[in-house]
């Protein structure tokens, strides 16, 4: 029972920290750009603005994207605290909380930004496929059909 008990209870003030780090610091506050990137490289994206133009499909869509972040955003956070918590102890992560750049760690995270990068691709890839999917779809059922 206690070796089943501690692999948790070792990660947990790690990732704790983790998701202090990516709440202060607002990290996953990209997900609405990546989004919204994502979405204008679609044939979905294509039929909106023929029929709304470039930039009333952006708008149409940003405003999709904004009424579901709610749903999709604390998923995305949660996956950039696991990213960083795997790079970086608690008391790394309480420090770049804490003194943001000033940290002595930001070295460190310019070391890992690729490691970090990578893994919250992995991690997240579906959710940003769902939300522009879904955003999509509202769209297209509201402008278009």
């Amino acid at each position: 029972m206690f070796a089943l008990a501690s692999p948790v209870s070792a990660e947990t003030p790690s990732l704790d920290a983790a998701r202090t780090l990516v709440a202060k610091a607002h990290m996953g506050s990209n997900l609405r750009a990546l989004a919204l990137l994502a979405a204008q490289r679609t044939v979905t994206y294509a039929m909106i603005a023929s029929k709304l133009g470039s930039s009333g499909a952006s708008s149409a869509i940003a405003e999709q994207i904004n009424a579901l972040l709610p749903k999709y955003q604390p998923d995305w956070d949660e996956n950039l605290a696991h990213a960083y918590g795997k790079s970086f102890s608690a008391k790394e992560l309480s420090s770049l909380a804490a003194e943001g750049t000033s940290s002595k760690y930001m070295g460190k995270v310019k070391a890992q930004q690729a490691a970090i990068g990578g893994d919250m691709q992995a991690r997240s890839k579906p959710i940003l496929i769902a939300l522009v999917t879904e955003a999509l779809m509202a769209t297209l059922a509201k402008h278009v059909l």
